[in-house]
Formats: structure tokens, C-alpha cells, sequence
């Protein structure tokens, strides 16, 4: 009970001293009863807190009602995103009865505005209005554009009015009290003011819009986006359109604020540019990014920098638009003066505009004004210009009657002298006019005789088929315009193609004609049908094309399918064409592939179809039958093959096939698969010993290599089109002495899908086969040489970089040239390169690598000879190749402690390339034991993984 008794009495003392507590010295505001409009100045007070803050904080905490300050002048324009301002007001009301007065906000586009009232005599703390641009318009307490309330008083009442203010812009701090009637004669002065200035705009909008419609200028088309998009930003300032077109979707606000703001920015570039003609293209993307950026800042930009980019985008495009129109009034062209002070006069207007909305102008309304007369100078300068263009439209109409003159015998002299058919008939086949190309076409040498024909048999004569005319006439009379190919007669008679366009049209008594061109396309006729014949047929052979075959085998795939219809497929390759080729000339490889083609197809007869589809290359189509069924089949072609004898010349040579078979198979995805699975079969066959069959098995081995080869061929490709390969190097390193500079020797690795490092030992194999090395080897030294370019401090430490040259690149002619424009191109010293020519390969292409050796040691290079030892009388071809370094093949590195043999050999090359001045380089070295070997056996430098395993080239630094 005790307890009980102490906390009432410490409430009573809390209650007794909080008015004191709360006592704030601000000056009191005098309201008189008969008030029309009093400003709230000087005694209005502020305060910038975080708006998280509440009016129960701001009341009943002294230290925050303390913090109040008066403002500095009136009208103050304050900027405090993200924090709020709150104004603080004491009201004194000396009227004898209660009454009102309505307190105005004059801020349009504020985010969030709260009113509240506070008796500190009862402190009793009462909301008034919360409303905003975040809020519904009709949350507002009075239906006006600025934010009022109606402020309720007692006779003699003294109040604290607060108002809490959010926005992203600038806040201005103008509060006034009004009388109910006065406040409601500002409200309507406010609306006939902003309707009038806003009719204008969107008057002069629709107006240039009509004009752009009607002559089709582009600068009408400026303007009219211009004065709607500028109609949209002025309601949005004056608060019309949130209060009369979206009334309850606040969130368009700041939204279509900046896309007017923008779409502002933008037309006004065009027109500046469409009037000015300025050349300095760059400025005018410049203003048109700054006018999209502008457009879509509220995705991008955060709250407190909108502003900033608005006020940035807007100064920089209306200074550079203003000095382009006034740099046009200077340059003396029609109009040029006119339109740069109507841009002037639209430019004050405009800063008028901002400085007002930043507060630095008392009269809010002297921009309307001014942009009212910004606006007429549009309309004075658009007047003029239009009458302007009347005055040239009157003198260009005269002009264009003489133009018209002339344009008519033009046409006639077209019309006589055109290289096709021109003629003009009535829907009954009367000949009304026709030119001389159209008399040359049908065989007449004067147009009397052409009438005379056409009143005797009517111009039905000259078609092949007479319906064919009745026809074209009632398509014409339904679609009125008809293009068309016909089979046509001349006057004696004779046939011709023809390309016929005709057009009905009536003259204003209602009757018919028709104008139609003909054209003669019979040797077109004929080209095309031999083209036809050549898109299906291999023109040297007769037979069909791989084209016209894979559409065939495609209906054979549908049907079994469909039909479940058997069907087999051969795929047929002469053994050692290349050898008649290459024995005789390439006359005797077309004459074997045409006699070769005889002979299938008399074999074949009408049991299958036989295509030519590729360089030696056959295909054979036999629906209806199974493997086992075109096996038998297969055989007979085989012999008739092998009793074959080819004579050229002097020559005589036995030929053979092999033969690839499949059946289409339900698995099968398309015709292409399963001729692919055909040609893998004759792949197996040529691989076995020629002059045989081979039926497609999945899990044959062979096939299953060759699938590999061919996968291996595609990623190949891709590779060198998306630039997959890496380069890695590995270091060679000097045993008999210390040597300073970097030795290495360049490796190749692939980049797989999944990231993965695949090493060359997967893929080089397949890219040989196919002849991929030559543009592998291109790749290297070109990625290579370019990292050198980019990189050249890595020159004063580098000694030797050694490149892998494959055989193929070797004999390649062009290879050579290839190389020296490379290293004239990225300025590579040549002593710091080292070629690395395989052994057998140097061997098989003697001549062609010699010549290489030659050219560039001339210029520095160094050479070495890879993998020696392993290749063809190694000893008796050393001394032919003019090298610096030999390569002992690893294959007796490896093992070079404990096989004596091998150690035998590794001296014995050693000995020998000394003798011949040339230095040896022990590869597959893997350990210390085998690197201290070769260092007592005397061998100059050691290659790897005991040395230093690869790594990529990218991770070099220096």
C-alpha cells in the first residue's frame, strides 16, 4: 500500500512539472478573427531531425522541443533528405467566440506532410492531416494542390501548431493562415492560372502535332514532343495532374516526373539540332544520353542523388542547346536570329522556373508568366517559319506545273522507248495502246498490225492457253494487281515464257482497263530449269547430288518411322583415287569417276538410287531392304568394281571400293546420322585393308576411334574459332653452367566446357589426321608473339622461347611468309626464338625444311630437332640439318639409370651432336638422381617434371 501510495504522488510531481519542463520561449503568432491571409514569418521555427522520430518525442522531450530555431528569411528553402524538418508555430486566437482559419502549406510535391496541434494547457496532442504525394490525393483534409488544414479554435486559444515535412527536394518553409473565403478565391485564381498556361501547351502540342501531320516535317514532330511532354512536367509542378489524373496512384508521381523531365531534355536536343543543323554530332548523343539517363533515374539512382542529376542533366543540356542556338543567331541563314531569342527568352524562363522551386524567388507564380511568353515566341517564330514554307509551296506549285509538263513527255518517251512490253486493253480484249518493246516481243514490226490480229482474234491469241486470259480478268477484278508467269504464242505462232503484270483501273465514268508490262524470260525460263536440274544432279557424273540424296534418305528416314518400312544405306569410297590423280592429271580422275559411275549403276539397276556425294565418294539408297538384304547387293558392286579396268593413256589401273552399310534404324535422329553412320562403316573398311564391307556396329572399336577422331575434329574447330587453347610453358634449365636468362619451351593445352585443362596428347592426333595442325600452329605463334608485344620487359629476361612446328606447316607454302609477317608485325628479335622440328617429320619433308632452317636462322632463330633418337637413321641425317640444339627423345631419359642401353645411347647422341657443335637436351628428365646422371655424362640442358613442371604462360611476371 505504501509502494502504491509513492508512485501516485511521483506521478502528480511529473504531471505538475511538465509543463515547465516543456516550456519553449517562441514568440506567439496573433491570429485577429477578422484575418483574410497573415504569414507565418518571423516567429515560425524549425528543426531537421530523423524521421523516425515522433511528434511525442518532439513535444515531451525538451531537449528536442529546444533544438527549435527561427528561420532566416521567408520563404526559406531548406534540403534535408533523408532527414525531416519540422516546423513549430504558437498560435494565440483573440477572438470572443470559437473559430477557424485554414493554414496553407505552399509546397505542391512534398513526399509526406503530418499537421498536428498541441494544447499545453490540457496537453492534448492531436493529428490534424497526414497526406502527400505518398498518399492518396483524397487523404487530404482540404481538396486543394498545396497542403491545407482547417486550424479549430476556442475563444482566446493558445496552440503549438507542428508540421513534420518529408521530401527527396528541396522543402520550402512558406506557412500562411487564410480565411476561408480568401483561401478559397487563391485556390480558384491558383486553378484558372495553371488551366490557362497548361491549355496553352497542350493547344501549341496538338497544334504542331496537326502540322506534322499534314507536311510531314520533322521539326513539328519536336515540337509537338516537346510542348506535351513540358505540359505533363508543368502539371506535375503545379500538382494538376496528381489531383486530377491519378488522383489515387501516388507512386506515379516521381516517376513521371523525370520521364517528362527527360522526354523534355530530349525533344529539346532534336529541335535544337533539326533548326541549328550544328555538325557536332557527338554533343547532340551527348545531350540525347544525358536526356535517357534523365529519363530512367528513378531505376537506377538512389533518393538523395535524383536531384543532383536532375539539376546536372538539365544545366548541361540547357547551357549547350542555348549556346548552339545563339552560335545559329550569328550565322546570318532565315530565321536564325528569330529562333535564337524566342531559345533565349525560353532559357530565362526556365532558370526562372528553378530558382523558384529552389526558393530564391518570393513570387511563384512570375514563371508561369514568364513561360507563358516563352511560349508565344514559339508560336511567332513557328507563324513565321509556316509562312515561310506557304510562300515557297506557291512558288514550288508554279514550279511543279512546268515540272509536270515536262514530266508528261518523259513519260512518254518512256512509255515508247522501255525495254519491256508496256500495253493498255479493255476488259474485252480491246488493244488500246502498246509500246515497241511489246511489238518486238510478239513479232510485229508496226503497231497497225498488232490491231489488226487483236480485232480479229482478240488478245486472247496470245496465250497459249486462251482461258488462261479469262483468268487473269477476274483475279484482276478482285484484287486488282496480278504478277504472273505465262506460256505465250507470238504472230507466227511460236512459244516464249513471259512474266506478265497487270493492273485494273477505272476512269470516273466507271470504266475498266488494263495496264500490264510483260517481259521475256524464256532463256531466264531455260537457265532456271537447268539450274533445277544441276541443284539435284552432280553436274560431271549425271547422278544425283548429296543434297538431293539426304532429302531422299530423309523421306526413306519418315517412312521408317512412320511406316516402320525397312531401308539400308552404302556408302561407297574408291580406294587410291588420289593416286590416279596424282600418276595422271585430274582429267583421268574425272574420266575414272564417270566410268565408274557407269559401272554402279548398270550393276545397281532399279533396286536402289546412287548419288555422287562427294570428291570420290558414293551413295546408295535401298528402301525396302535389310542389312542382310544389302549385303548381297553390296558384293555384286564390289566385284563389278574389281573386274573393272581403268585405261589412261598409257596406263592401266585396277580399281577397288570399300563399302560402309547401316540400316536405318529407329534411333537414328535424321538422314545425316545415319549417313554418317554409313561413312564411319566405310572408315572401318579402308582402315582394315580396302576392297571390303563393313556393316555399322556401335561397339566396334575401330568406329568407336574414328567417332572419337571425328568429335575431336569438331571441338577442334571450335577451339580455333572461340579462341579455347591456352599456351603453358615448361623450363628448360642449363646443368653445366648457371645460366640467367629463361630457357623454356612452349606446350599447348586445351580449355574444356567445364574449365577443365585437357593435355595435347587427347587431340593432336585427330587434328593431324584432319590437317588442323597448320592453322594450330598459326594460333600458337601468333597468341604468343602478341603476349610478347604486350608484354616486353619479359625480353630483357628471356633467352630462348622454343615452338613446336608440326610437318604440315612445313610443307605448307604460305607458312613461311606467315611466320616473317609475324615477326615483322609485333617486332619479335629473332635470337630469342627457338623452332622445335620433329626428327621423322624434318626427315619426310627434307626440302621444304631445310628451306625453312635456312631462312631463319638468316635471321637470328635458333633450331632444334625434337625427339631424336626415335626416328629414321638419326646419325646419318644429323648433319644434314643445320640445328643448334638436339632433343633426346625422353624414351631413353626415362629409364637411363637402370637400362645400360639407354644410357648407352643417350651418350652416344651426346658424343655425336658435340662433335657437330651442337648442344643436347635431355627430356622426361624426372628426378635428381637422372639430372645428376646427365650432368657427369656432360648433356647441356634437362627438361622436366624433376625440373619444373608446366605452367600457364599468363602466370610469367617480368
Amino acid at each position: 500500500m505504501t509502494q502504491r501510495c509513492w508512485l501516485f504522488c511521483w506521478l502528480l510531481l511529473l504531471g505538475w512539472l511538465s509543463p515547465a519542463a516543456l516550456a519553449f520561449h517562441a514568440e506567439t503568432i496573433r491570429i485577429d478573427p477578422e484575418v483574410r491571409q497573415q504569414n507565418l514569418f518571423p516567429n515560425l521555427y524549425y528543426q531537421q531531425v530523423d524521421p523516425t522520430i515522433g511528434v511525442e518525442d518532439i513535444v515531451f522531450e525538451p531537449a528536442r522541443l529546444h533544438a527549435f530555431v527561427p528561420l532566416d528569411q521567408p520563404n526559406q528553402a531548406l534540403r534535408s533528405y533523408p532527414e525531416a524538418v519540422w516546423f513549430l508555430a504558437r498560435l494565440h486566437y483573440g477572438g470572443q467566440r470559437p473559430g477557424s482559419v485554414v493554414l496553407n502549406y505552399e509546397s505542391i510535391n512534398a513526399d509526406r506532410v503530418e499537421f498536428y496541434l498541441y494544447d499545453r494547457q490540457s496537453h492534448e496532442l492531436s493529428l490534424l492531416n497526414r497526406s502527400g504525394t505518398e498518399f492518396p490525393f483524397s487523404e487530404r483534409m482540404l481538396q486543394a494542390r498545396s497542403f491545407a488544414v482547417t486550424l479549430n479554435f476556442k475563444a482566446d486559444q493558445e496552440l503549438d501548431l507542428l508540421v513534420k515535412v518529408q521530401d527527396g527536394a528541396v522543402i520550402p518553409s512558406n506557412l500562411q493562415l487564410f480565411s476561408s473565403e480568401e483561401f478559397g478565391e487563391q485556390v480558384l485564381q491558383r486553378q484558372i492560372s495553371d488551366g490557362l498556361i497548361l491549355g496553352i501547351l497542350l493547344v501549341m502540342a496538338f497544334y504542331n502535332a496537326l502540322l506534322y501531320l499534314n507536311v510531314r516535317e520533322q521539326l513539328y514532330g519536336h515540337f509537338a514532343g516537346f510542348f506535351l511532354s513540358f505540359s505533363l512536367l508543368v502539371s506535375i509542378l503545379n500538382g494538376a495532374g496528381f489531383a486530377m489524373l491519378w488522383p489515387e496512384y501516388p507512386e506515379l508521381n516521381p516517376s513521371l516526373f523525370y520521364v517528362a523531365g527527360g522526354a523534355c531534355v530530349l525533344f529539346l536536343t532534336l529541335l535544337t539540332h533539326a533548326v541549328t543543323a550544328n555538325q557536332q554530332r557527338w554533343l547532340l548523343w551527348l545531350n540525347l544520353a544525358s536526356g535517357a539517363a534523365l529519363l530512367f533515374t528513378p531505376l537506377y539512382a538512389p533518393r538523395s542523388l535524383q536531384l543532383d542529376i536532375l539539376l546536372l542533366v538539365v544545366c548541361q543540356v540547357m547551357l549547350t542547346n542555348l549556346l548552339q542556338a545563339v552560335r545559329y543567331g550569328f550565322s546570318g541563314l532565315p530565321l536564325s536570329r528569330t529562333f535564337a531569342i524566342g531559345w533565349l527568352l525560353f532559357f530565362v524562363a526556365s532558370a526562372v522556373l528553378v530558382l523558384t522551386e529552389f526558393g530564391y524567388l518570393d513570387h511563384p507564380h512570375l514563371w508561369q508568366w514568364l513561360l507563358v511568353l516563352s511560349v508565344i515566341c514559339s508560336m511567332m517564330l513557328m507563324s513565321y517559319s509556316l509562312a515561310q514554307r506557304l510562300q515557297n509551296a506557291t512558288q514550288q506549285s508554279a514550279e511543279a506545273h512546268q515540272q509536270t509538263i515536262r514530266s508528261l513527255q518523259q513519260y512518254y518517251d518512256i512509255y515508247h522507248n522501255a525495254v519491256e512490253g508496256l500495253f493498255s486493253t479493255t476488259l474485252e480484249g480491246q488493244l488500246l495502246s502498246a509500246n515497241r518493246a511489246l511489238l518486238n516481243i510478239l513479232g510485229y514490226q508496226e503497231l497497225s498490225q498488232m490491231e489488226v490480229d487483236v480485232r480479229k482474234h482478240g488478245m486472247g491469241r496470245y496465250y497459249a492457253n486462251p482461258e488462261d486470259r479469262l483468268q487473269m480478268v477476274r483475279q484482276l477484278q478482285h484484287l486488282s494487281n496480278q504478277s504472273f508467269e505465262l506460256r505465250g504464242l507470238r504472230a507466227d505462232g511460236t512459244p516464249f515464257w513471259a512474266l506478265m503484270s497487270a493492273r485494273l483501273s477505272r476512269n470516273a465514268q466507271g470504266d475498266a482497263f488494263i495496264h500490264g508490262s510483260l517481259i521475256d524470260i524464256t532463256e531466264q525460263k531455260v537457265a532456271n530449269e537447268q539450274l533445277a536440274y544441276l541443284a539435284s544432279h552432280d553436274p560431271l557424273t549425271g547422278l544425283y547430288n548429296r543434297h538431293h540424296f539426304l532429302v531422299l534418305a530423309q523421306q526413306a528416314w519418315q517412312r521408317r518411322q512412320l511406316e516402320q518400312q525397312s531401308c539400308a544405306v552404302l556408302f561407297i569410297d574408291i580406294d587410291q583415287f588420289k593416286l590416279v590423280n596424282t600418276t595422271c592429271d585430274h582429267a583421268a580422275g574425272d574420266a575414272l569417276l564417270k566410268q565408274i559411275s557407269e559401272q554402279l549403276k548398270r550393276a545397281l539397276g532399279q533396286t536402289g538410287v546412287l548419288a555422287r556425294i562427294g570428291g570420290d565418294e558414293f551413295g546408295v539408297l535401298l528402301p525396302g531392304k535389310t542389312a542382310q538384304e544389302a549385303f548381297s547387293i553390296a558384293y555384286s558392286l564390289l566385284d563389278v568394281v574389281k573386274e573393272f579396268r581403268f585405261f589412261w593413256q598409257d596406263s592401266l589401273f585396277s580399281i577397288s571400293v570399300s563399302i560402309g552399310l547401316t540400316e536405318v534404324t529407329p534411333d537414328d535422329l535424321s538422314a545425316e546420322q545415319t549417313l554418317k553412320k554409313a561413312d564411319s562403316a566405310c572408315f572401318v573398311a579402308k582402315e582394315k585393308g580396302r576392297n571390303r564391307i563393313h556393316l555399322f556396329n556401335a561397339d566396334d572399336s575401330e568406329l568407336q576411334k574414328h567417332q572419337s577422331e571425328v568429335q575431336w575434329l569438331q571441338v577442334l574447330r571450335q577451339a580455333l574459332e572461340q579462341d579455347k587453347f591456352v599456351l603453358y610453358v615448361q623450363p628448360i634449365q642449363a646443368i653445366q653452367q648457371r645460366d640467367t636468362l629463361a630457357h623454356y619451351e612452349l606446350l599447348l593445352r586445351l580449355v574444356g566446357d567445364d574449365d577443365t585443362i585437357i593435355a595435347p596428347g587427347n587431340f593432336l592426333s585427330s587434328a593431324e589426321r584432319y590437317g588442323l595442325m597448320p592453322q594450330i600452329d598459326r594460333w600458337v605463334l601468333r597468341s604468343y608473339f602478341r603476349w610478347l608485344a604486350q608484354h616486353p620487359q619479359h625480353l630483357t629476361t628471356l633467352g630462348l622461347a622454343s615452338i613446336n612446328l608440326s610437318g604440315a606447316s612445313l610443307v605448307d607454302p604460305l607458312f613461311k611468309a606467315y611466320v616473317q609477317g609475324l615477326l615483322d608485325e609485333y617486332q619479335i628479335p629473332a635470337r630469342h626464338i627457338c623452332f622445335e622440328i620433329t626428327e621423322s617429320m624434318a626427315i619426310l619433308n627434307l626440302q621444304n625444311t631445310l628451306d625453312f632452317i635456312h631462312h631463319f636462322r638468316g635471321l637470328g632463330c635458333h633450331f632444334s630437332l625434337d625427339d631424336f633418337g626415335s626416328g629414321f637413321s638419326s646419325y646419318g641425317y644429323l648433319k644434314n640439318f643445320p640445328v643448334d640444339f638436339v632433343k633426346i627423345d625422353g624414351n631413353f631419359v626415362r629409364d637411363l639409370l637402370e637400362d645400360k642401353y639407354d644410357r648407352a645411347i643417350v651418350n652416344s647422341i651426346h658424343d655425336v651432336a658435340t662433335a657437330m657443335g651442337i648442344q643436347t637436351i635431355a627430356e622426361f628428365v624426372e628426378n635428381q638422381d637422372i639430372l645428376l646422371e646427365l650432368k657427369r655424362m656432360g648433356v647441356n640442358y634437362a627438361q622436366g617434371y624433376g625440373i619444373a613442371k608446366p605452367r600457364p604462360l599468363a602466370d610469367i611476371q617480368g
